[in-house]
């Protein structure tokens, strides 16, 4: 296995959607914008090999005066029909796009759950292909990718003088996009989405002759996902089908606001790269001559500890656009990213540490994009689709300011994730926390999660750690 992992070299990193081609003079379509917006489901032949539909549904259940917005689905179909079930599918966020995952991932997926279900992909509220829009830039997406390069992950909590700035920066965030939010975005959270699960599961009874009131969600979620469900779970026991719950996160926690508990297994994640690079042997382009993962780590430790104190500067033309240079907390996110898909990142983690421990940075600025000037919108190219932001409104929409964010709560959460993992610690905080201070929208009280309880589902729940592939914490 470890030789395998370490043999697949760099790779070129996939957007979060998939590819939109153009749109032939058949029926098949390419673009959620070509899918209708309807009030029943109505799938229709998409991106070659899949179903796609649009429905309508309110902002609130509750208070339908207050409008309605889109939610976008992708379905595989099994490949024998009537197939036993649908499966609702999230990979992870908040944020996390299953319109973009499903396709990317549709072989580990039926792997997985197996081919007598059909799978489907849907975009949570704000999320890629759904509304509401959540735009903090005003429709002007270069301005979105420059912020997030520039300054959203911008912190070392090791300098004070870093660390005040960082704070001021998250605040300012948040008014700006309090600012350019309309009044749609408090309808974007965890309760409205298992509730539009559940409006999936009663129309498509519905297209099937069945009762609404006795329709059942099947459901497929990881990491957050795990959020998402155990969320319906306590809002809709009796509507609880077949669930499969993958990476356990403390929804506690998640509600609360802090986020504290995501990093305490995060050490022995890196540790296992440690193993499997010394197992690999010449595959993995770090192991030089160490023959122990203890050896590896030894090497790795340092690293780490000499761009604390010297961060590595880069000026190849090849490598970067303008001069740059890499840091500790460059190298720390790119470890956590790492450790969401160790597959095909930990030979990309390999190579970078090889170059680091040469202080050759070209290929970590390369890769983590730094050396990137601002772009204007007359070159701007898209990055893809990005989950930080939506991350962000879900995600504080959720808390509901649970958690107060003063400049010295943050500081001793900073340095209390540090105790929860040596190596992400100084990252897992900057997710969300931060900017949720200023970010001044609050959900109708129907959409504020009331806690778990005990309750007794309609079926039980398999709670498991089966698949490292999420897409977000």
């Amino acid at each position: 296995m470890a030789n395998r992992i370490f043999s697949l070299g760099l790779v070129a990193s996939v957007a979060a959607s998939p590819t939109l081609l153009k749109r032939d003079n058949t029926t098949m379509v390419y673009s959620f914008k070509d899918v209708p917006i309807t009030s029943n489901i109505q799938y229709i032949p998409c991106y070659d090999k899949f179903t796609c539909t649009q429905l309508e549904v309110p902002l609130d259940y509750d208070d339908l005066s207050a409008g309605t917005t889109n939610i976008a689905f992708i379905k595989h179909s099994a490949p024998q029909q009537p197939a036993m079930g649908d499966i609702i599918y999230n990979p992870g966020g908040p944020g996390g796009s299953s319109i973009g995952d499903v396709p990317l991932g549709l072989p580990r997926i039926v792997a997985l759950l197996g081919d007598s279900y059909n799978i489907v992909g849907m975009d949570p509220r704000g999320v890629n292909n759904s509304g509401p829009l959540l735009d903090c830039f005003g429709g002007k997406p270069w301005l979105r990718d420059y912020f997030i390069n520039k300054f959203f992950f911008d912190v070392d909590p090791l300098s004070e003088a870093s660390f005040s700035n960082y704070y001021e920066m998250t605040g300012a965030f948040g008014t700006w996009c309090t600012q350019n939010l309309n009044e749609t975005a408090k309808y974007v959270n965890t309760p409205a989405t298992a509730r539009d699960m559940l409006q999936y599961a009663e129309l498509l009874a519905e297209s099937q002759d069945k009762p609404r009131e006795e329709a059942k969600v099947n459901y497929y979620g990881i990491s957050y996902g795990t959020v998402l469900g155990t969320t319906f779970a306590a809002l809709y026991p009796d509507r609880v089908g077949k669930f499969l719950i993958d990476g356990v996160v403390d929804g506690n926690d998640y509600y609360f606001g802090n986020w504290s508990q995501g990093p305490q297994q995060a050490d022995a994640a890196v540790e296992s790269f440690f193993t499997l690079c010394a197992e690999a042997g010449e595959a993995c382009a770090f192991k030089g001559n160490s023959s122990t993962a203890e050896e590896i780590k030894e090497r790795f430790d340092g690293i780490l500890e000499d761009l604390e104190k010297n961060p590595i500067p880069v000026t190849d033309p090849h490598y970067v656009v303008v001069p740059t240079t890499v840091t500790h907390m460059d190298f720390r996110n790119f470890l956590t990213t790492s450790l969401y898909r160790p597959a095909t990142v930990f030979p990309i983690l390999a190579t970078l540490a090889a170059g680091l421990e040469k202080r050759d940075g070209r290929s970590t600025a390369s890769v983590t994009g730094k050396g990137i000037p601002p772009t204007g919108a007359c070159d701007y190219r898209p990055l893809g689709y990005d989950s930080t932001f939506y991350r962000q409104v879900i995600a504080c929409n959720d808390n509901n300011h649970n958690f107060e964010i003063t400049k010295e709560s943050l500081t001793e959460l900073f340095k209390y994730e540090r105790t929860q993992s040596t190596y992400i610690g100084d990252v897992w905080s900057m997710a969300v926390i931060p900017q949720c201070r200023n970010l001044d929208i609050s959900s109708p009280a129907s959409q504020i999660f009331p806690g778990y309880k005990n309750v007794k589902t309609s079926t039980p729940i398999l709670f498991a750690v089966l698949q490292n592939w999420g897409t977000a914490s």
